[in-house]
């Protein structure tokens, strides 16, 4: 009886030190997986801070004009709706556009913009017909902050611009997905000009 009772005692004390082996493995694999993950993390996070955003050359200009500005209510506060079109080049490519755009103030005077676009490509001057573009279209949206000058005659407007195109072929094809940071001057009389640059 002792005798099984001693084997009873080793066995279990066996089985105790299997699954206690086992567990250590398992927590190890976690703590390494988890270890790589924190590793990529910050390296991902390290190489983003040290990057360096790169501009170039400006690709994109814009003649603009509002055609419609009236006076609305925000939640609460004062802002303006605006209706615009214009005439730009992105890409050396020439294309017109129809928006609009919802201006928030601030109390220190300056405003939220926020507005989206349809545009369509014009002219020949990228060696296609301009049959080839008659039916594209495509889209962008923009987010940007607006403050007058010091002489509160100019508007100077400073944002970023996400364009979207349904092409994959056509002349709207290589805006696809462009995403362009931008500065505008807009006079007293609503006309705008528009220079921007492509993030890379």
């Amino acid at each position: 009886m002792k005798i099984k009772s001693v084997s009873l005692c080793c066995a279990i004390i066996i089985s105790i030190s299997f699954i206690l082996s086992i567990f250590a493995a398992v927590t190890s694999q976690i703590n390494h997986h988890q270890q790589a993950i924190a590793d990529l993390s910050n390296n991902t996070i390290s190489a983003a801070l040290n990057s360096s955003p790169v501009l170039g050359k400006p690709i994109f200009s814009e003649h603009d004009k509002a055609t419609s500005i009236k006076q609305v209510d925000i939640n609460g506060s004062k802002g303006l709706s605006v209706a615009f079109s214009g005439n730009w080049t992105v890409k050396g490519i020439d294309f017109t556009d129809i928006g609009t755009a919802l201006v928030t103030f601030r109390p220190n005077g300056s405003g939220d913009v926020k507005g989206e676009a349809t545009i369509t490509p014009t002219g020949t001057n990228d060696g296609k017909s301009s049959d080839t573009g008659a039916h594209e279209k495509a889209t962008y949206t923009f987010y940007s902050t607006a403050r007058p000058d010091i002489k509160g005659t100019i508007v100077i407007n400073n944002g970023a611009a996400f364009f979207h195109a349904s092409s994959t072929t056509g002349r709207l094809a290589s805006i696809d997905n462009l995403v362009v940071i931008f500065r505008a001057h807009i006079d007293e009389a609503g006309n705008g000009m528009i220079i921007g640059w492509g993030w890379k």
